[in-house]
C-alpha cells in the first residue's frame, strides 16, 4: 500500500504542533489513511511592522517598530539595524551604500538608538527581523535628527557711509539649521586710532588695543516687502569722532541657538 499527503510549508500556522492529515492512494486518489504528525518548516522572517520615530535629538534618534506578522517557523532572535550612507568616503565617486550598525541585536525589544549623527540630518533606516534561518525582508524608513543652530551668515559690507553712521549689509547663512531664523545679531569691532596709512604700515593700535561692541539686533523679517529678503541691513553708530577703524560680524539666531560668527568684513576708516 502507497499513499501520500501533501503538507503546506507556507501555512507556518500548522507547524510545530501535532496534526492530522488524509492519506490518499496513488493510484485510486481516494483516501485510505489518517496519519497524524508534527512538522517544523522555517525560512527567514517577514518584515517588521509599523516602524516609527520615537525621539529625536541633536546626534540620534530612537526608533520602534512592531514584531513581524509572522516569524516564519523559528522565533526571533533579535533584530539587524542598518543606516544609508549618502556618501561613504568624501571626495570619492562612490553611491550610496548601507552600513550595517547591529547584526544582531542582544535584545528581541523592538527598539534601537542610533547615535554618533549628524544635527538637522535626514537618515534613511532598514530594520530586518532575524531568526536561526537568518534577517528576513527589510523595512526601510527615514528618520531625521532634531535642528541645530544656523550656519553662520555672509562675510558683511559697508554698504553706505552718511551723517556719521554706517549701513551694513549681509546675506543670510546658507542654512537656517532647521529653523527660522529669528534675528540677527550686529557686532563691531574698533580700533581707535586706526586709519588706512598707520594700520598698513604696521605702526597703528594692535588687536589688544581692539573693543568690541554689541550693537543690537535686527528681525528676520525686517524687509516687509519681501519673505525671506536675499540681503539685509542694517544702520549702526554714532562713529567715533576721532580716528577709528571698523570691522563687524554678524550672527544668525534661531530657537536651537546662535550661530558662529560670520567673517570680518573689510575694515572701514574713518
Amino acid at each position: 500500500l502507497i499513499g501520500r499527503a501533501l503538507a503546506p510549508l507556507h501555512e507556518f500556522e500548522f507547524q510545530r504542533r501535532s496534526t492530522t492529515w488524509g492519506v490518499s492512494d496513488v493510484v485510486e486518489g481516494h483516501q485510505v489513511a489518517e496519519m497524524r504528525l508534527r512538522y517544523h518548516v522555517s525560512t527567514t522572517p517577514g518584515p517588521v511592522q509599523l516602524p516609527k520615530l520615537a525621539d529625536s535629538m541633536r546626534t540620534e534618534v530612537t526608533v520602534k517598530w512592531e514584531p513581524p506578522e509572522s516569524d516564519h517557523g523559528a522565533p526571533i532572535l533579535g533584530y539587524k539595524v542598518a543606516f544609508l550612507l549618502e556618501n561613504p568616503r568624501p571626495g570619492s565617486n562612490e553611491g550610496p551604500s548601507w552600513f550595517t550598525l547591529c547584526e544582531c541585536t542582544k535584545s528581541t525589544n523592538p527598539v534601537y538608538v542610533v547615535a554618533n549623527l549628524a544635527g538637522n540630518t535626514t537618515y534613511t533606516l532598514d530594520i530586518a527581523a532575524v531568526n536561526k534561518v537568518g534577517p528576513g525582508d527589510g523595512c526601510e524608513f527615514q528618520v531625521s535628527t532634531a535642528p541645530v543652530e544656523p550656519d553662520p551668515p555672509s562675510k558683511p559690507w559697508v554698504d553706505e557711509a552718511r551723517d556719521g553712521c554706517l549701513n551694513i549689509a549681509w546675506k543670510p547663512p546658507a542654512s537656517d539649521g532647521g529653523l527660522p531664523i529669528l534675528a540677527y545679531r550686529i557686532r563691531m569691532r574698533k580700533l581707535v586710532g586706526g586709519t588706512t596709512f598707520n594700520q598698513w604700515h604696521g605702526m597703528g593700535p594692535g588687536e589688544k588695543q581692539a573693543t568690541w561692541v554689541d550693537m543690537g539686533s535686527v528681525g528676520s523679517r525686517m524687509c516687509e516687502e519681501e519673505e525671506d529678503p536675499s540681503v539685509y541691513n542694517a544702520w549702526v553708530g554714532p562713529l567715533e569722532a576721532t580716528s577709528c577703524e571698523y570691522r563687524f560680524q554678524i550672527i544668525a539666531l534661531n530657537k536651537a541657538g546662535e550661530s558662529k560668527g560670520s567673517e570680518l568684513s573689510d575694515a572701514q576708516y574713518t
